[in-house]
């Protein structure tokens, strides 16, 4: 890296640095997303050799002693996808940058950036920042939004009444999902089937999950459709089965939201029932699952977690 000159105002530096050497710096969180100029636009520069200087100029942050990437992300992609040769040197605008200057710089670009995201690809960069590596399709798409409301606050954000002070914020995606995430493992687990693990029933296994309920044999059976029938008697494992079934026939798009809520309580009671155990005259029943009061199990579990006084979960 070298220095070719200085100014003071504003106070920055230009250096010449080889490709490689920019190659390897560190990206801030500015770098992915100050860029709209398209791939097309950097190919054209490409023939452009009048212009070649202005494709081989990039900005570069200082802090203390670390340099890292400011733009340049969409050349990065072209050059090393091959479409486009890398110039041999690039040269660098040096800004310094105080390191609580640059980490508010960051913070405020990711807070941006989220706002922008859909919903389940909040969730799915949530996911990332945690760690949480999901390989089935019911959990890595992240579409459980409305299943971490439903398990949270016993119905979804369109069904909320924003005048309460319980319902008033929204969920913290990224404190909901740190805070369940050792219930979605265990889902996750199960290999658990889409259409099985909807959203009412997604809702339901992290509730019961979530106050301890040795619940993993029964939703095994429910993902492998290993329900029993006897004489005309279901057990609890068929009787939601056949419940989830039934909503799928019946729920026209607008009821969405309150048929999620009901299989949310008759997923807690069919647990319920299958916790009586085969021996027991509930175990076995002919009639359809109603469903349960599902807000006593949700206080039990934000007891347990230790939220009750979080007003954004």
């Amino acid at each position: 890296m070298e220095m070719t000159y200085s100014i003071s105002e504003p106070e920055c530096t230009f250096y010449k640095l080889s490709f490689n050497e920019w190659l390897a710096l560190p990206a801030s969180g500015f770098f992915n997303f100050n860029e709209l100029r398209t791939e097309n636009h950097w190919l054209h520069l490409d023939h452009a050799h009048c212009l070649s200087a202005l494709s081989s100029r990039v900005a570069v942050a200082k802090v203390g002693k670390m340099l890292y990437k400011l733009d340049g992300k969409q050349r990065q992609t072209v050059w090393l996808s091959g479409k486009s040769t890398p110039p041999e040197y690039l040269m660098a605008q040096i800004i310094e940058l105080a390191e609580a200057d640059f980490n508010a710089l960051n913070a405020e670009v990711e807070q941006c950036h989220w706002e922008t995201l859909s919903p389940h690809e909040r969730v799915k960069a949530t996911y990332q920042s945690l760690g949480l590596n999901f390989r089935s399709e019911r959990l890595r798409g992240g579409f459980i939004v409305e299943a971490l409301d439903i398990a949270l606050r016993g119905r979804p954000r369109a069904l909320q009444d924003k005048r309460l002070a319980a319902e008033r914020q929204e969920l913290n995606l990224k404190k909901a999902i740190s805070l369940l995430s050792p219930e979605l493992m265990l889902i996750e687990n199960l290999n658990p089937k889409s259409p099985i693990f909807v959203t009412g029933v997604l809702a339901g296994a992290l509730i019961m999950l979530g106050i301890n309920k040795k619940t993993e044999e029964f939703f095994t059976k429910l993902n492998n459709q290993q329900g029993q029938v006897k004489e005309g008697f279901e057990d609890p494992v068929e009787g939601l089965a056949r419940a989830i079934i039934q909503s799928q026939r019946d729920g026209p798009l607008a009821m969405h939201a309150q048929l999620s809520i009901e299989l949310c309580k008759k997923t807690i009671q069919a647990i319920g029932l299958w916790e009586e155990g085969v021996d027991s005259s509930k175990y076995w029943r002919k009639r359809a699952l109603c469903g349960v009061d599902h807000m006593p199990y949700i206080r039990e579990l934000k007891r347990l977690k230790l939220i009750n006084d979080q007003r954004d979960l």
